[in-house]
């Protein structure tokens, strides 16, 4: 029988990969294009939520994951780092963007909300760059941790793929 991750893990890593996906592909300056905007924001806030509730869930879930065989050094090695990157671009891309946001925007509405924007970084630098950079470091990670799933599932024929799904 294949030892799963619980089911919030994985309902949260899935949809996590879902907003990531979102916003990336609406990724831009929300001023130019409001509607892309929004759903950038939105998106990248969701992504920071599921970082939260991913933090608590490991806490309280991590006893329950499946214990993945480690075959090298190397491996271990690329396994951890992934790891620790993955969750910290997931902390640190969202408030990179909001850092950016308020770089550019004295105001922003976002559904008929106001947004607060920290106004003293406003107009004295953009960040927009640097979250850029950041996002596509971490988009480039995701696919490296996809493909390390791929590769366990095809080529070591163990189940870490199937552990989450």
């Amino acid at each position: 029988m294949i030892k799963k991750y619980p089911r919030t893990m994985m309902a949260i890593h899935w949809i996590t990969l879902i907003a990531v996906a979102t916003a990336y592909i609406t990724s831009g300056n929300p001023l130019k294009d409001p509607q892309l905007g929004t759903i950038h924001l939105l998106s990248g806030g969701t992504v920071f939520v599921l970082f939260c509730l991913r933090c608590i869930a490991f806490l309280l879930l991590h006893k329950d994951f499946p214990k993945n065989e480690i075959i090298n050094k190397l491996q271990n090695f690329l396994f951890k780092t992934v790891k620790v990157l993955l969750y910290a671009l997931l902390m640190i891309v969202p408030v990179s963007g909001y850092l950016a946001l308020s770089s550019i925007a004295d105001s922003y509405s976002l559904l008929g909300q106001n947004v607060y924007v920290i106004e003293s970084l406003y107009g004295d630098f953009y960040l927009g760059d640097i979250h850029q950079v950041l996002g596509n470091v971490f988009v480039s990670l995701v696919g490296f941790h996809a493909c390390a799933a791929l590769f366990h599932h095809f080529f070591l024929k163990d189940n870490v793929l199937k552990s989450m799904i």
